[in-house]
């Protein structure tokens, strides 16, 4: 059996590829990799860890993404970030005027599920034992509406 190392890339199309590109570089903080040739006004790629992030200038551009009505869980890639980044991602992107849809905070993992400028569905994950958090730091809460509340 082969063994999958991890995944190599995520591409999508996108309605406008220089306000996505300023999105991704600006609001996120990715950049440019130089490890694949990017084509302006066509396509870029991105450096996201060992993996790139594919931005495609769509040739189509209705108003209606393909994905809208899916679930919450469902298509969708996630960065992974630190514990110690969650609550501070979240107000990174309040700042920047990010639709977010909510965060949630389980005993063993975290995840922020937030939209890009094409309603392209991204999630934020922390694991906050791999990360070394104690118990007290690892309560359970969900995040909606910019108010964080518990639930058991």
């Amino acid at each position: 059996m082969i063994k999958i190392h991890c995944i190599d890339h995520v591409a999508f199309n996108v309605r406008d590829l220089e306000k996505t590109l300023k999105f991704y570089t600006e609001v996120i903080g990715l950049s440019i990799t130089r490890r694949e040739p990017s084509k302006a006004g066509i396509e870029y790629f991105l450096d996201c860890g060992p993996s790139l992030i594919g931005i495609i200038q769509a040739t189509d551009l209705s108003n209606n993404h393909p994905f809208a009505h899916e679930g919450l869980g469902a298509n969708h890639f996630s960065f992974r970030i630190h514990s110690n980044d969650f609550v501070p991602m979240i107000e990174h992107l309040e700042r920047h005027e990010v639709q977010i849809e909510y965060a949630k905070k389980r005993s063993k993992s975290w995840s922020l599920y937030f939209y890009d400028i094409d309603g392209n569905k991204l999630e934020a994950t922390a694991w906050p034992l791999e990360d070394g958090l104690p118990d007290n730091q690892r309560v359970k809460e969900i995040y909606k509406n910019k108010t964080w509340q518990k639930y058991e």
